[in-house]
C-alpha cells in the first residue's frame, strides 16, 4: 500500500513540476511565494446544495452537527461550502444519495454564478454546451428555479451515462441531453439561446489534484489542439446566442493559450460584436487574467476575464469569463438533425386520461398534479407504459430535435394505477399527506441497502412514500404481502450506512 502511494505521489510531482515550470514566470515573486504555500495545504472538498430539495441555511446547520463538518462558505456561490474537516465521508450520506447536494470544486462553481439571469425576461433558453458529467448543469437548473429549459449536449456518448444520472438525482424536469458536436449549434441554431455555458475541454493544468481533475502530464502540441477546438466551440456558442445574450467561457486549466488567448482570438474576430464584461462584483476580490503574454499583447478587454491562481481563493487553478453578444453576428445556416418524439413512439397523454391520472395522484397522496403541471409548464407524454414530464418550452422551440433523455419521469401505468417513479418522489414527495410510511432507524439501515421490510399494517395504495424521522424522502416501497418492496435504484443504495 506504501508502495502504492509514493508512486501516485510521483505521478503528480512530475506533471506538477512541468506546471510550475510553465507558470511561475507569469507570476511576480510575491505571488509565487503565496502559490507555493498555498500547494503545501489539503485542497479541503466542497459541495453545492440542490434548492429544489432541501432549504437553506437550516439544513447546513443540521448537516454540520450531524456529520460533525467544520464549513466553510465558498464566496462566490452562496449554495456552496468547502468541509474543512470531516470525520465522515461527503458521498457516504443519505443526503448525497439522494441529490440533496453535488460534490463539485469549488473552483467549478464559478462559471454557473457569473450569469446574470435577472437581465433576461421569462425563462431563458439555456445551451450547456460541453455539459458532461452533469454538475454545471445541476447548478444551471438550481439557479434558474428548474423553469429554464436547459438543452445538456456533450459530444461524447461514453459521457452521457454520468449526465443522465447525475441530472435524475437532482431532480430537474426541464433539461434535454443531446449527443452532438458542440461546433454545430452556431449554425443549427443561430440566435437562439438567452445564455451558454461553455466549459471547455481541456488540459485540466489546475496545479492541484481532485477527484474531478487528475494531474496529468501533457505536450505543448496536445495544448495548442485543445485550443484550436476551444476557439472554435466559443465561435459557435456566439453564433447560437440570442442578441444581448451571454456566454459564459470557462477551463480547469491556467495555460495561456487555453485562456486568455482564446478570448484575444474571438475579440480579434468578433470585436465589434461582443464584449467581455468585468465581474469583480461577483468574485469580491482582484483575479483579473493577464494582458501579456511573450510576445502577445492582449485586446485590453481580456483582463475582466478571471484567473483564479490557487492562493486566490485556496482553489484549484480555474479560468473563466462572461461575454456580452451586443451586435449580431451573420451566421451560416444549416438543417439540423431532425426526428419527431412521435417516430420514437412518444405521444401525448389523452387529455381524459389526465384527469383520471389527476384524481388518482391526489386521492392517494394529496399531491396536485395539476398545479404543478401548470406552474413548471410540462406537457404529459407516454412511451409504452411510462409518463415523463416533458418541458413544454422544448416542445415548443425543439419539437423535432432528437434527444438522448428529456424531463422528469412521472410514473409507470401498470394495472390501471399509476406507479409514481423515483425522481418524481424524491422531488415532490414532500407535498404528500397520505400513504406516508415512517422508518425506524434499523430499518434504515436495511432500506439503503436495498432491503425489503416485514410489513404487518394492511396497505391499500400502489405505493408508499417511505420517509424517516429527520424528514428525508427515501424513495418508494411497494406493499406486496407482508413486505414492503425496496424500490430504490441501485445508484441510491449505501450499503456502508454510519
Amino acid at each position: 500500500m506504501a508502495k502504492r502511494k509514493q508512486k501516485r505521489q510521483e505521478n503528480i510531482q512530475k506533471p506538477q513540476a512541468a506546471m510550475l515550470d510553465r507558470f511561475l514566470p507569469l507570476l511576480s515573486p510575491e505571488e509565487v511565494q503565496a502559490l507555493m504555500n498555498e500547494l503545501e495545504l489539503p485542497l479541503f472538498p466542497s459541495f453545492r446544495l440542490n434548492p429544489l430539495k432541501v432549504d437553506q441555511p437550516e439544513v447546513v446547520l443540521q448537516w454540520a452537527q450531524q456529520y460533525q463538518w467544520q464549513l466553510k462558505p465558498v464566496p462566490f456561490c452562496e449554495t456552496g461550502f468547502w468541509v474543512t474537516d470531516t470525520h465522515f465521508s461527503l458521498s457516504k450520506t443519505i443526503e448525497h444519495s439522494l441529490g440533496h447536494y453535488y460534490i463539485q470544486d469549488a473552483a467549478s462553481m464559478l462559471p454557473v454564478e457569473l450569469f446574470d439571469f435577472n437581465t433576461i425576461e421569462g425563462h431563458p433558453l439555456i445551451l450547456d454546451m460541453a455539459a458532461s458529467p452533469g454538475g454545471k448543469t445541476t447548478h444551471l437548473v438550481s439557479r434558474t428555479n428548474d423553469q429554464a429549459l436547459i438543452i445538456a449536449n456533450d459530444s461524447s456518448r461514453e459521457r452521457l451515462t454520468a449526465l443522465r444520472i447525475v441530472l435524475q438525482n437532482w431532480g430537474s424536469s426541464h433539461v434535454g441531453v443531446t449527443n452532438y458536436p458542440g461546433e454545430y449549434f452556431g449554425s443549427w441554431f443561430p440566435e437562439t439561446f438567452d445564455a451558454i455555458l461553455l466549459d471547455a475541454p481541456c488540459s485540466m493544468q489546475g496545479l492541484r489534484e481532485s477527484d474531478a481533475h487528475a494531474i496529468k502530464s501533457i505536450t505543448q502540441k496536445e495544448i495548442n489542439n485543445l485550443a484550436k477546438r476551444q476557439s472554435k466551440l466559443l465561435e459557435s456558442a456566439l453564433h447560437a446566442l440570442k442578441m444581448g445574450g451571454q456566454v459564459v467561457y470557462s477551463t480547469c486549466t491556467l495555460t495561456v493559450e487555453e485562456n486568455e488567448m482564446v478570448l484575444d482570438e474571438i475579440l480579434n474576430q468578433f470585436h465589434h460584436q461582443i464584449q467581455i464584461d468585468p465581474i469583480e462584483d461577483i468574485l469580491k476580490k482582484p483575479a483579473h487574467a493577464i494582458d501579456k503574454f511573450e510576445q502577445f499583447t492582449f485586446n485590453p478587454q481580456v483582463a475582466n476575464a478571471a484567473r483564479i491562481w490557487p492562493f486566490r481563493f485556496g482553489t484549484a487553478g480555474f479560468f473563466a469569463a462572461r461575454i456580452k453578444k451586443v451586435n449580431e453576428i451573420e451566421s451560416k445556416v444549416k438543417q439540423p438533425p431532425s426526428r419527431p418524439l412521435s417516430s420514437a413512439n412518444w405521444f401525448v397523454y389523452p387529455e381524459i386520461k389526465q384527469t383520471g391520472l389527476f384524481q388518482k395522484i391526489n386521492n392517494l397522496y394529496g399531491i396536485h398534479l395539476e398545479i404543478l403541471i401548470e406552474k413548471y409548464d410540462w406537457q404529459i407524454w407516454q412511451y409504452k407504459n411510462n409518463l415523463h414530464c416533458f418541458p413544454g418550452k422544448f416542445i415548443e422551440n425543439f419539437p423535432d430535435l432528437p434527444v438522448q433523455s428529456l424531463g422528469l419521469p412521472l410514473a409507470e401505468v401498470s394495472d390501471n394505477e399509476y406507479l409514481l417513479s423515483h425522481e418524481f418522489v424524491t422531488r415532490f414527495g414532500s407535498l404528500a399527506n397520505d400513504h406516508i410510511y415512517f422508518l425506524d432507524d434499523d430499518q434504515l439501515s436495511s432500506w439503503m441497502r436495498g432491503e425489503d421490510l416485514v410489513n404487518s399494517a394492511s396497505q391499500n395504495a400502489p405505493l408508499l412514500i417511505m420517509h424517516d424521522h429527520a424528514g428525508r424522502i427515501l424513495g418508494r416501497g411497494k406493499p406486496a404481502g407482508e413486505r414492503i418492496r425496496n424500490l430504490m435504484p441501485k445508484r441510491a443504495l449505501i450499503h456502508d450506512l454510519h
